[in-house]
Order: structure tokens, then sequence, then C-alpha cells
């Protein structure tokens, strides 16, 4: 079981989601009904299942981590279950239960802070509360050092608040940095670095820069389309803004 769960998130941390669900499926299906190890592997396939846009399945783990870890001693898995049920609570715009949540798993972490404040930022951001957004990630910001790979996301986050606000060009920097170093940590064919350089591509058509824009895209949706089904969200959009992008 552990081996299996292994492998399941070596591919997915490899960016093939895909690969990574049979793995952990029979993970799920060899670990002991209502154990620890089976809220482990249930907070995994939540995080397999987002990343494939099956929103549903995704939830469903969620809810089966948090209602495995309600008592102690599950103090840092509780965290993980706490969050990923946040992540599917922001999708499906339920942003009082995301907040909520975010902020239970804050009280109780006692490391990885950072990606949680990440998490709640975005929930802000939706929100339309960007303030309080920057404050948080600028808070995550600190935590890690700005030139750590996991300042990536803090980055690519600073950027989309600058895209909400219509400041593209105060922007680009942030989605740059991101960009550059995902590439560095994960190569240049992982879908986040294509998630990154998609949302460097949205800054630049906000300065009217097309040509690089749709480069951007291109490439994005090229990562895209090999590692994600063709109904994904991921292909959908970027593919929406290419070819708006070329009207």
């Amino acid at each position: 079981m552990d081996d299996l769960l292994a492998t399941a998130r070596r591919r997915f941390d490899a960016g093939d989601a895909v690969a990574a669900l049979e793995p952990a499926r029979r993970a799920l299906a060899e670990a002991e009904p209502g154990s620890a190890q089976a809220a482990n592997i249930h907070v995994a396939l939540s995080a397999i299942h987002e990343r494939l846009s099956q929103h549903d399945e995704a939830e469903h783990h969620a809810r089966q981590a948090v209602a495995l870890t309600d008592m102690p001693p599950h103090g840092r898995l509780r965290v993980h279950a706490l969050a990923s049920l946040a992540v599917m609570a922001r999708i499906r715009d339920r942003l009082d239960e995301a907040e909520g949540l975010y902020l239970s798993a804050l009280a109780l972490a006692e490391e990885d802070t950072a990606s949680l404040l990440c998490g709640l930022g975005i929930v802000h951001k939706c929100a339309g509360r960007y303030d309080d957004a920057e404050r948080v990630y600028r808070e995550a910001l600190a935590l890690i050092g700005p030139g750590e790979p996991e300042a990536a996301a803090v980055w690519h986050n600073l950027g989309g608040i600058e895209h909400s606000r219509g400041r593209h060009a105060e922007g680009e920097p942030h989605a740059r940095r991101s960009v550059a170093l995902r590439e560095r940590a994960l190569g240049p064919d992982h879908p986040i670095v294509a998630a990154d350089r998609a949302a460097l591509a949205s800054l630049l058509v906000g300065q009217r820069r097309f040509d690089e824009a749709k480069d951007l895209y291109r490439q994005a949706l090229q990562v895209f389309q090999r590692v994600y089904p063709a109904d994904h969200h991921s292909v959908t959009v970027t593919a929406r803004n290419l070819a708006a992008l070329e009207h």
C-alpha cells in the first residue's frame, strides 16, 4: 500500500495526474477502512481528482479525509484534510466555507503555513478582497523566501491579483518570477509551469503584447493537451484564450 501511494505521489509531482490515479485507488482499496492511512490516501486522491478537474470526486475524498481526522491525534493530517476541502469549497464558490476551513487549518498547523496562507489568499481574491489577499501572500512570501522554489506559487498569485486589479504591467514581473522558479524546479514541460506561462500570457494580453502572449498560450496548450483529457478545464480555457487572441 505504501509503495502504491508513493508511486501515485511521484507521478502526480511529475505532472502526470492521470497515471497517478490508479495506484492511489489501489492503495485506498488495500488500506484499513477508517485508518489514518486511509485518510492520507483520501487527501492524495482529492488532489489528483482536483488536478484533473473531477470536482465531485475530489470533494468526496476531501470530505472522507476530514471525517476520518475529526478526533486527535491527527493534527498534521487534519490540516491537510481541511485544506483539501477548502480548495473544493473555493472552486465551487463557497467562499465563506473555504475561508473558515483555511482558518481552522492555520489554527492547527505547526508547519507548512505558507501554503495555507496562499490558499486563503486565493479565497480573498475570489471574493474581491484584493488588499487582504496581497497581505496574506506577502506573509507567505516572508516565510518562504522570495527566491525559493516554493515561492513560485506566491509570485503566481501576486501576478493574479494585479491582473484582477487591471494593473497588468505591475503583475508581469511577478508572473515572470513564477515561471523562472518553477521551470528551474520542475522543468519546462510540467503542467504547473504551463499554468504559469498561461497566467503570464494573460498579463501580456492586457498590455496588448499579443505575439509573446500567443507563443506562451501555445506552449501551455501543448503541455495541457499532452497530460490532461480533452475536456479538462485548463485545456478548454487556454484554447479559448488562444482563439480569442487569434480573433
